[in-house]
């Protein structure tokens, strides 16, 4: 079944080169943009989108702000945060708000960050 995305981070081009690259997934059917978490909150209520690629900071706050009223929106979401640390505080941190994955951008190519958010 096809899925519906949110793209949420502050930096236009990596929003712009995920979308790129789920938008040319056969399994996505469509990709919205959100470029501050209050925005991506709005977007979640209105599209419902089945999978979430969440930045974990996102201008000066975090993603774990967001989480709950994320998940409260969209509970059967898949909420994959993207991140540039390897603290396993804050890992532990944004699963134990209601993502289901994180991902580290370093370490996972985006054709990887693809398949688990879509997967």
């Amino acid at each position: 079944m096809p899925q519906r995305v949110l793209v949420v981070d502050d930096e236009q081009d990596i929003c712009d080169l995920m979308t790129i690259w789920l938008d040319d997934d056969p399994r996505c059917e469509r990709v919205v943009q959100a470029h501050d978490l209050d925005a991506a909150i709005k977007l979640a209520e209105r599209e419902h989108p089945d999978a979430i690629l969440l930045d974990f900071r996102v201008g000066q706050r975090t993603s774990i702000e967001a989480l709950p009223d994320l998940r409260r929106s969209c509970p059967e979401a898949r909420i994959v945060i993207h991140t540039g640390s390897r603290d396993e505080a804050i890992r532990a941190n944004v699963e134990g708000h209601g993502a289901d994955r994180i991902i580290e951008k370093a370490t996972t190519s985006i054709p990887d960050v693809v398949e688990v958010v879509l997967g």
